[in-house]
């Protein structure tokens, strides 16, 4: 009888748990040509590559996925993904497009830092240890801080409450706007 029941709960079970059931949208998959819409990568135009890949990599933390030097015509392009979590999005590509020519025109332009004004973009990362990668970004040349951590209070998605996050800015060397922030409370 005991060996029934287990068989009886099993056949009514089963189908609710098989993998029919499970919503093939909600699934992660590496066929990023399948999905509907999705922001996989923003990538920066840099003057010195090296600078970035030490900031971002190494202060920052994140981890390198792609590094290939591209010949077109008479010049080198190197370009390199980073990533923090996923290797298909959320990727930051850095490019370098005079790789090999530090005295191309191109780098000789001004850096622009205007701040948070239209036409500039801001990276924000978040970690769970702010103060050792601040302590890392701060020792970057060419780093130029805005904003030491702050504490600083968002109302909440569904506006129930507010999110408490630790709020850090810079420009990184080619003058593109950073935010460094570590969130201090669950999200709603």
């Amino acid at each position: 009888m005991k060996y029934i029941l287990i068989v009886v709960m099993f056949l009514f079970v089963n189908p609710v748990f098989s993998d029919e059931n499970i919503d093939a949208k909600k699934q992660p998959t590496n066929d990023i040509a399948a999905e509907d819409l999705v922001l996989r990568r923003a990538t920066l135009i840099v003057r010195d590559i090296e600078k970035s890949l030490a900031l971002y990599r190494d202060s920052i933390g994140m981890d390198l996925i792609y590094d290939q030097i591209i010949e077109r015509k008479d010049k080198e392009i190197r370009l390199i993904f980073l990533k923090t979590t996923e290797d298909l999005v959320g990727v930051l590509g850095l490019v370098d497009y005079e790789y090999n020519n530090p005295n191309a025109e191109v780098k000789k332009k001004p850096i622009r830092k205007e701040g948070f004004t239209p036409q500039n973009t801001v990276l924000v990362f978040n970690t769970n240890d702010l103060e050792s990668r601040w302590a890392k970004v701060t020792s970057m040349p060419g780093i130029e801080i805005i904003q030491e951590p702050t504490y600083t209070e968002y109302p909440s998605y569904d506006g129930s409450s507010v999110i408490k996050v630790s709020v850090s800015k810079f420009y990184d060397p080619d003058g593109n706007l950073v935010e460094l922030n570590q969130i201090l409370n669950a999200i709603h």
